[in-house]
């Protein structure tokens, strides 16, 4: 039986993801992990081999649904014991979290998380997917923290950097991908930065930072994704719209729905991967 621990987040919540788009991504992600982190996948195991010959403790933040676990746990050939945290208590409730522990909580809860946990001596992996862009920048740094202090392993997937490549182009491509991006962004959220932030931040602590490419392709293989994502990014750009901006965005995605409806459209979405390991001289902190 799953049991589920409350604790107070800290700070504004992230924004919370829709049950029914994270179903819609599932194969788009794990095609993107698929074919680009394998080497980062074999890179984790043996990482982790090092740590011990325990258990290992794998705490999923901003878990959602649960496809980061359901994704990693098969591909993992370790001892698992997962700990899922998210803000949002109804995402929580996903069957797809079988029997892992659940914690309401928020990234700057970790250390607070992972003190009420009954752990051992046994490898820790933080891990987290789709998560960054959504964070604010305090809480970049709050998960920066916990991967140094607990000297954990941390795999932190499918971060979108912001780059988007059209087939076939269009002249306001760049106008619709500007727009969004400062939607992304707004509250002072680093958005598309965010991979970059957190990259630079861990390798200033002297952390080994690996980063492996894993883009979408969305095409006509999966067209209800392509076209809640095309709506969606449309939705977005509005929202930051000013003057003719507007009237070029609706113009730019009745252009692309057509090519939804007729010779197709293909959008690459580049994602990156990254692997974190912890300082080698031993600097990092223990649990």
């Amino acid at each position: 039986m799953t049991t589920q621990q409350e604790a107070p987040p800290t700070g504004a919540p992230a924004q919370r993801a829709c049950p029914d788009w994270l179903a819609l991504r599932r194969e788009a992600d794990t095609e993107a992990r698929d074919t680009g982190a394998h080497d980062l996948l074999l890179r984790l195991e043996t990482a982790l081999r090092r740590q011990g010959r325990g258990e290992v403790l794998v705490v999923d933040l901003g878990a959602g649904t649960g496809a980061n676990h359901a994704y990693l746990a098969p591909r993992l050939p370790l001892e698992q014991r997962w700990v899922v945290v998210d803000h949002d208590a109804d995402l929580l409730d996903a069957a797809h979290h079988g029997d892992a522990l659940r914690v309401e909580a928020g990234v700057c809860d970790l250390a607070e998380v992972l003190a009420g946990l009954p752990v051992d001596d046994g490898p820790l992996l933080l891990t987290c997917a789709a998560l960054l862009d959504v964070l604010p920048t305090h809480e970049l740094g709050c998960l920066a923290d916990a991967v140094e202090g607990l000297g954990a392993v941390a795999l932190v997937s499918l971060s979108v950097t912001g780059d988007v490549t059209w087939s076939p182009a269009d002249e306001d491509d760049a106008l619709v991908g500007r727009l969004f991006d400062a939607h992304q962004r707004r509250g002072g959220r680093p958005g598309p930065d965010a991979v970059d932030l957190l990259a630079t931040d861990l390798r200033a602590r002297g952390l080994e930072v690996l980063s492996a490419p894993t883009p979408w392709r969305l095409d006509d293989r999966r067209p209800e994704l392509l076209e809640r994502w095309l709506d969606e990014r449309v939705e977005a750009a509005l929202e930051e719209a000013a003057g003719g901006e507007r009237e070029r965005v609706l113009a730019w995605q009745g252009r692309r729905r057509q090519q939804l409806r007729g010779d197709g459209v293909v959008a690459v979405v580049d994602h990156v991967d990254l692997l974190v390991l912890p300082a080698t001289d031993g600097a990092a902190g223990s649990r």
